[in-house]
């Protein structure tokens, strides 16, 4: 039985991918569409130095999402309430079908 990716990952997010920092700062790639469960809610995390930082949403996507800290993900866009926020955390969740393998990307 499959449930498919609208079930799992009803909304859709932007993730521009951080390719690192040079000398006129962080670079990203190209924004690209990616299924998702967004869940506004804060919550108290560690960031990647282990500092411990409010993470204003927690957006779940499937697992071949690029998607490393640093990088940029616009939420409800074409919405009132779209914004883009940094990833501060990414989780791996790995599973068997029929539940998705994904990342959990927490941002600020």
């Amino acid at each position: 039985m499959s449930w498919g990716d609208s079930f799992w990952f009803p909304h859709t997010v932007s993730v521009r991918a951080h390719l690192g920092d040079g000398g006129r700062g962080p670079r990203y790639a190209a924004a690209t569409d990616a299924s998702a469960e967004v869940l506004d809610k804060q919550e108290r995390i560690r960031d990647a130095k282990g500092v411990e930082v409010v993470s204003s949403s927690r957006v779940t996507v499937p697992i071949n999402t690029v998607a490393p800290l640093g990088s940029l993900v616009t939420v409800w866009p074409g919405r009132p309430t779209q914004r883009e926020a940094e990833v501060l955390q990414v989780g791996i969740d790995e599973n068997d079908p029929p539940l998705p393998s994904h990342l959990v990307l927490w941002l600020k």
